[in-house]
């Protein structure tokens, strides 16, 4: 979800700043995503059945090819869309993709320099790749907000209006004068996961210290835990697999701030231009993942000091043997003043 999410001030500054329909095909999932881009049609698109396997990539193809598009671009670059831009091009239409720069990212890894210059962001490379379309992507002077609509080339602001159920939610919140903060203390891997229990402590901090806290997360396993966390706590409020996607994007937009890990709610509510202090441990930004907009000194990093081998991957997916507790070496303390300073 991260790197779609990604996507998100890419197509508002192209939609802004050119005369110019985009059609996007994606999971039906993450259509909420990009339900408040002005301009944006988007189309969701279900792999596991309607076009599963070749022969269901071959309809998605033609209907694509039905819509009649100037050109196909391809911002995954995966086997999936390989095969569509394939398809595509046997029906003559203009296609291309973007660098995702996995081979200096791995190289990068295998010899990591702290101190080396940062590589281009996810944001920049999905840019290149519509800039190489002759369009004008300005990243640089794009900011975003939580309201309706799109204003100006430098100014996106976005957001369908709260429902009445995220509306009500929020304001028996806001009634406290309290600020309200996200905490997403789960990712895809182990090694950019928070602990539970340092979890349940930085929420007590938290709430001691005045603050309302949200817990996301995806249904299932992670809504269990986030659950039983905010159960016996008061001012703490486990939010997974208890609203829709949509309404949890909406309740996103209203936060104060979000605690997240490399992972993709960090990217959601960056979207919204809402601060982020966002949680290292298995991976580094210097690779392209730090959310849209938000300061190098909102990263914290797990200690490289006594795991000297992070990164350990590009994703996080390995660890080597003795670093499963290196998100420990991110205190509570640490993420606690950190919140208190970007917040002041």
């Amino acid at each position: 979800m991260g790197d779609v999410a990604m996507l998100f001030p890419v197509l508002c500054a192209v939609l802004a700043q050119n005369d110019i329909k985009i059609t996007l095909f994606t999971r039906p999932v993450f259509a909420p995503i990009f339900s408040s881009i002005k301009g944006l049609e988007v189309i969701g698109v279900d792999l596991k059945k309607t076009y599963k396997g070749p022969l269901g990539l071959w309809a998605l193809a033609r209907e694509i090819r039905a819509l009649k598009p100037d050109h196909f671009l391809d911002l995954h670059d995966v086997l999936r869309t390989k095969i569509i831009r394939g398809y595509l091009g046997l029906m003559r239409l203009s296609t291309s993709t973007f660098d995702k720069g996995r081979a200096e990212k791995n190289k990068r890894v295998k010899a990591f320099d702290p101190a080396a210059p940062w590589l281009i962001s996810t944001h920049e490379r999905y840019a290149k790749g519509f800039r190489a379309l002759g369009l004008k992507v300005d990243l640089e002077n794009l900011s975003l907000h939580s309201d309706l609509g799109v204003h100006s080339d430098s100014t996106i602001e976005h957001g369908p209006g709260l429902s009445q159920e995220a509306l009500t939610f929020i304001q028996s919140l806001k009634t406290q004068s309290a600020r309200l903060i996200g905490f997403a203390p789960f990712a895809a891997y182990p090694g950019k996961t928070y602990p539970l229990d340092l979890s349940e402590k930085l929420c007590q901090t938290l709430t001691e210290q005045g603050h309302q806290i949200l817990l996301f997360g995806a249904p299932g396993y992670e809504a269990q835990q986030l659950s039983a966390l905010a159960e016996h706590q008061s001012n703490v409020h486990a939010l997974a697999g208890k609203w829709t996607f949509a309404h949890e994007l909406e309740i996103i937009g209203a936060l104060d701030l979000m605690i997240a890990m490399d992972s993709g709610n960090g990217h959601l509510a960056a979207n919204f231009g809402i601060p982020v202090v966002t949680l290292w441990g298995a991976t580094h930004p210097s690779l392209g993942f730090m959310p849209f907009g938000q300061e190098i000194e909102r990263q914290l990093y797990a200690d490289r000091g006594q795991y000297p081998e992070l990164p350990t991957s590009v994703y996080g997916n390995k660890l080597p043997q003795g670093y499963s507790d290196l998100m420990r070496s991110i205190s509570v303390a640490q993420i606690a003043a950190k919140v208190e300073e970007v917040l002041a």
